[in-house]
């Protein structure tokens, strides 16, 4: 399935640059890019965080959702849960695009749902 993002390569880096060089904070980017406040300000700190663990990757737009094997669903699961990371950090470690795509493996997992 196709998939647009809202927001430019360009835009992204541009909100990174500004938010890590102290020119603007996560908020008035937000604003400035029209998102809204709250939620908006999060995504920037998403946005740098996955910049800053893997420089511009993460935020290139992709063209198609990924697809992950079973297996590999089932490491990112495991690891989470023996504590040695964050759902931010394995999603960024693994190139997971949202730690909300792990958060729901989790879940499934805890719940006896395939994944």
């Amino acid at each position: 399935m196709s998939r647009k993002s809202k927001y430019s390569f360009d835009q992204k880096i541009w909100a990174v640059e500004q938010y890590l060089n102290g020119n603007r904070s996560s908020v008035e980017i937000a604003k400035r890019l029209k998102m809204p406040s709250k939620s908006g300000a999060m995504q920037v700190r998403r946005w740098v965080h996955q910049y800053q663990s893997n420089r511009d990757t993460l935020l290139s737009n992709a063209q198609y959702n990924n697809h992950y094997s079973k297996a590999f669903k089932e490491k990112v699961v495991q690891e989470y849960l023996a504590g040695k990371m964050s759902l931010p950090s394995l999603a960024n470690k693994y190139g997971i695009r949202s730690n909300g795509t792990v958060s729901e493996w989790v879940s499934k997992y805890n719940s006896h749902i395939g994944l």
